[in-house]
């Protein structure tokens, strides 16, 4: 099995960025298999470690675009692992998929509620594998350059996270304080979505993801009343399964921070 330091490498070619790929299983096979099956697919860079106390340490120094992880390691709690991942500044946005050979659900929705964005049976065939990493791949990549564009402009950015136009329906011009009625819906609804979150939070770290589910249903109904339109398709890819409960977490509480910016200026027009 190829050591951290050891790469199979390709040239990448315009459809696919150059992308550095950790598997940590301690199963060699897996490694040897995979870098087959990756074996002059360009742009992607196959790096494996063994021992899930190692991982962090070389997560840091490849800087991987994308994790593939095995849940059953000889050192340390699969899930565990998932979660240290999450949590870690260098690795919170990194794409993190399941690789196991356990094929249950149970399994499936806890790994997905520890901030695994996707889950694969071991070992998977190469067209299924090659799409599950590209469409990750692409969907990191976009969060990426949504970041960057971000820089700078974060006035605009709080502004687009509440729909001013449809909020103005709920002014009153003639009153003496026309926004009276608009501060008091959106005054509701952040104490109501704050509580929202504060469950879906719990139910995705229960591993409920059931409740996940229903929960981001009522909050993107939530959303949608008050013209927090983004919040809303975010709450609805949690409703559907779409997106994970443990990135899903993450994204609600950068969206929810945005609404709340927006709130002070959308009280003013």
């Amino acid at each position: 099995m190829a050591s951290p330091e050891q790469s199979t490498t390709v040239s990448p070619r315009p459809t696919r960025a150059h992308a550095p790929i950790l598997l940590i299983d301690d199963q060699r096979f897996v490694g040897v298999a995979l870098a087959r099956l990756l074996a002059g697919e360009p742009g992607l860079e196959l790096h494996c470690c063994e021992r899930g106390a190692e991982a962090e340490a070389a997560a840091d120094r490849i800087r991987p675009a994308l994790i593939l992880q095995d849940l059953v390691l000889p050192d340390v709690d699969g899930l565990t692992l998932v979660q240290a991942f999450r949590q870690r500044a260098s690795t919170a946005h990194t794409p993190v998929i399941v690789l196991s050979g356990n094929d249950d659900a149970g399994t499936r929705e806890r790994a997905l509620a520890a901030g695994a964005v996707d889950y694969l049976v071991k070992l998977p065939k190469k067209d299924v594998l090659l799409a599950c990493l590209d469409r990750h791949l692409s969907a990191a990549a976009g969060t990426a350059a949504t970041a960057t564009t971000a820089v700078g402009t974060e006035c605009d950015d709080a502004l687009e996270a509440l729909d001013a136009d449809f909020l103005r329906d709920y002014r009153d011009e003639g009153a003496d304080d026309p926004g009276a009625t608009l501060r008091a819906l959106l005054d509701v609804f952040q104490r109501d979505a704050a509580a929202l979150m504060d469950d879906v939070r719990r139910a995705a770290a229960a591993g409920d993801g059931d409740a996940v589910r229903r929960l981001a249903h009522a909050l993107k109904g939530c959303a949608l009343a008050a013209g927090a339109r983004a919040l809303a398709a975010v709450s609805a890819e949690l409703e559907t399964g779409t997106l994970a409960p443990g990135p899903g977490v993450t994204r609600l509480e950068r969206e929810f921070a945005r609404v709340k910016a927006a709130v002070v200026h959308v009280v003013r027009l």
